[in-house]
């Protein structure tokens, strides 16, 4: 008697959403990164061809702008040197070519990369961009570069990649019927008014524009502090920290207090969110969860995927971070979604049947901690390295230095000899 099985469906593959075999649009668009990479790759010139008639040449048969022609080519020769995330992409073309720019772009700040730290990269964009889940929502171009910079950033803290430097400035305009009052400063500092007025608002029970208005008229007098949460392992060695606004580093950053995120937290009483919770629940997600949406999880709502009204719990099992829009779309019964209590995968449901699954990509995330761990085991590794070679270096310049000495004093004695004179006494002490 013989059996046949059935091939998996696609709801058993485990897949990006923008390459779902059994979408025909998702296909047709996959075959159209094929074509174009396939396109990129021919006109590759050789890495000693002048890059400037080449890209001339190419923006003849092409009609694309100078700049981005050379950041292509530049990204091909980068993709060159990450041999497994090459393999990866030469078999499904998950990225497109501005994919590729974005993961280039910030790794030409890091000082010539030595041949582990390029393994590395290599790993951590593999495990990137590989689905852990069906129908997964593919990271945007924004966050491929911010993931890259956080890479960067936290193997090299010597580089930046925004001026942070003071740039102040005031602008007040009107139309004879209302006004707008304008203050342009540095990130810093504007993210720390931003926490000032917000801690204001919710002190004395106001909107953010009252309070606004009445810390500049004086009316209210400002909170004495506010607080910038970090987030970083304590039991990693070497661990990069991430800042909120600010994303991953390499060096640590000074704090008062430490507060563990691992410890369970019980149950809210009331619709409420704590801010140890919601501590928790940002940390989790990084960002709106829904798909595309770069809006951070500390200006984004915390969304009870059960309604608190009909019993859903006030608990990070039952909460994700939704910004202004989406949460509203979502009270409209416009989104619908399933949330993983255990992982915080997030499953989006569509009216025409269709679903695709968001992973949380903040701090507290199972995959960033994988990725934290993973950064601080290099550079704890490569620490030692450097420290290793460091003490043998030592250890050979003093042992070439007790030689030289020795062979000096030698050739003294054999010279006082030579002339009969008396050997000089060792020097006690």
């Amino acid at each position: 008697m013989s059996t046949t099985t059935r091939p998996p469906t696609s709801q058993h593959l485990k897949f990006f959403a923008h390459a779902n075999p059994s979408n025909p649009l998702a296909q047709a668009r996959a075959a159209v990164r094929r074509a174009d990479y396939d396109c990129w790759r021919q006109a590759q010139p050789d890495l000693d061809a002048d890059i400037d008639t080449v890209a001339l040449s190419l923006v003849n048969a092409w009609g694309l702008k100078e700049a981005y022609i050379k950041s292509g080519l530049r990204a091909l020769n980068r993709l060159d040197s990450l041999p497994k995330l090459k393999q990866l992409q030469e078999t499904h073309y998950l990225l497109d070519m501005a994919g590729l720019i974005a993961i280039d772009g910030p790794m030409q700040a890091l000082a010539g990369p030595d041949v582990d730290t390029l393994a590395l990269i290599d790993d951590l964009l593999v495990d990137y961009f590989t689905a852990d889940q069906p129908h997964q929502v593919f990271p945007t171009v924004d966050k491929i570069r911010r993931r890259m910079r956080d890479i960067c950033r936290s193997l090299d803290d010597t580089i930046a990649y925004r001026d942070t430097r003071p740039k102040d400035s005031y602008a007040f305009s009107s139309n004879g019927t209302k006004a707008w009052i304008e203050l342009g400063v540095d990130e810093d500092t504007g993210i720390k008014l931003d926490a000032f007025i917000r801690k204001t608002a919710s002190t004395h029970g106001i909107s953010i524009t009252d309070a606004m208005k009445k810390l500049l008229s004086g009316e209210i007098t400002p909170p004495a502090t506010v607080i910038l949460h970090t987030y970083r392992a304590t039991d990693v060695e070497g661990a990069p920290t991430f800042i909120e606004n600010h994303g991953w580093r390499s060096a640590p950053m000074p704090h008062t207090r430490i507060r563990d995120l691992f410890d369970d937290v019980e149950p809210a009483q009331g619709y409420v969110c704590p801010e140890v919770m919601r501590k928790i629940v940002e940390g989790r997600d990084g960002t709106c969860r829904v798909g595309g949406c770069n809006k951070p999880a500390y200006h984004s709502q915390m969304d009870h995927r059960h309604n608190y009204s009909e019993g859903g719990a006030t608990h990070p099992s039952n909460l994700g971070s939704l910004c202004q829009g989406h949460h509203n779309m979502k009270t409209d019964g416009r989104l619908h979604y399933l949330i993983d209590p255990y992982t915080g995968d997030i499953v989006w449901l569509f009216d025409d049947g269709t679903w695709t699954i968001t992973q949380p990509e903040g701090p507290l995330a199972p995959k960033m901690q994988r990725w934290a761990q993973t950064v601080g085991q290099h550079i704890t590794n490569r620490r030692t390295f450097v420290r290793e070679q460091a003490q043998k270096l030592k250890e050979e310049i003093d042992e070439y230095n007790a030689k030289q000495k020795a062979k000096a004093k030698e050739k003294e004695r054999k010279e006082a000899e030579a002339k009969g004179d008396d050997l000089p006494d060792d020097i006690p002490f």
